[in-house]
């Protein structure tokens, strides 16, 4: 429903239909707006001219949703993860290329001012070469033994590898590119009976960046899902959140006016203007883009099928080398 109200509120973006399994829940649309509701996508794609659809729907069905708009030359927005096999993930992409279609994954940190500032630094070469990285992601989601529902069922899209790790993996391929391999993996139960809790996934880009990434959903310390990074280059280091950036140089730049030593950058500081706030500014901000990818304005999505193909690679490669759950 957030997805809904905001895109509704999103300059460029005009919502025609919406499709859902719950009939009480498009009375209740139908009631209240202009949308035409269904339960059947296909049938509403088939009835209802759009440019594009947004795909909101459990892990499991995303592949063959997408794989209908895409042969019906319809643009898509696709909710974290693409798909949960990487074959799957290849295929939409090639189709998505031979059909002409646009396409947008949700992964709504790539919005996030300060992860912005972050890959802004990087491009430019602000802490000089980056040598390795931990990427962490943490919350609160399973805090006593769970054996039910979907998040306990790997076929689902359940486990932290599969809810948070594409989150966390697809920051990593941001800031440092999707030339990368899975070097070592670690699944770790804690609550769960048969997924995993806790993930350590040690990547490599480039052939020499050694990226750690930490991701657990079994911090009972953690509020809401939180992501940080610590990144070390030869001219400093820096780290991150969501709300503050903090950079380290062994010598002054003069011209992005940081000193020598340690530099703190806010989330008040930047830019977080939108046209509608529900969640977080950076959710907005996707929307934003994938309306401009509809309205021509921009040729290629931040947040790519490509891109969003090799995050799905990382998981499924993670699951592999770990070889079963501690």
């Amino acid at each position: 429903m957030s997805h809904l109200a905001i895109a509704n509120q999103t300059p460029g973006i005009k919502v025609k239909a919406i499709c859902d399994t719950s009939k009480p829940l498009l009375r209740f649309i139908e009631k209240n707006t202009n949308f035409k509701g269904y339960t059947d996508y296909k049938k509403m794609i088939d009835e209802v001219p759009l440019d594009g659809v947004m795909i909101l729907v459990p892990n499991a069905f995303h592949f063959e949703i997408a794989k209908y708009c895409i042969e019906k030359g319809i643009h898509i927005f696709v909710e974290k993860p693409f798909t949960l096999h990487y074959d799957n993930s290849k295929t939409l992409v090639s189709l998505a290329e031979e059909y002409g279609v646009k396409g947008q994954v949700g992964y709504v940190n790539r919005f996030n001012p300060i992860f912005q500032h972050v890959k802004y630094l990087l491009n430019h070469n602000v802490i000089g070469e980056v040598s390795n990285y931990i990427n962490r992601m943490t919350g609160g989601v399973i805090l006593k033994e769970s054996n039910k529902g979907w998040r306990n069922d790997y076929n689902k899209g359940g486990g932290c590898l599969f809810d948070y790790g594409p989150h966390c993996f697809d920051l990593s391929t941001y800031f440092f590119g999707t030339d990368v391999k899975v070097h070592s993996s670690v699944l770790k139960r804690v609550f769960s009976t048969s997924v995993d809790d806790i993930v350590y996934s040690t990547l490599i880009h480039h052939e020499k960046i050694v990226g750690l990434n930490y991701i657990n959903w079994s911090d009972s310390s953690v509020r809401k899902a939180t992501n940080s990074i610590e990144i070390m280059g030869s001219k400093g280091k820096l780290t991150a959140g969501k709300q503050e950036l903090n950079i380290f140089l062994t010598e002054e730049n003069k011209e992005l006016n940081l000193t020598k030593g340690w530099n703190q950058i806010y989330i008040t500081d930047e830019d977080t203007h939108i046209p509608y706030y529900l969640r977080g500014e950076d959710f907005s901000r996707q929307l934003m883009e994938f309306s401009a990818l509809l309205n021509e304005e921009i040729e290629e999505a931040r947040s790519t099928l490509y891109s969003a193909s090799i995050t799905d690679r990382i998981l499924e490669e993670t699951k592999e080398l770990a070889g079963g759950l501690l």
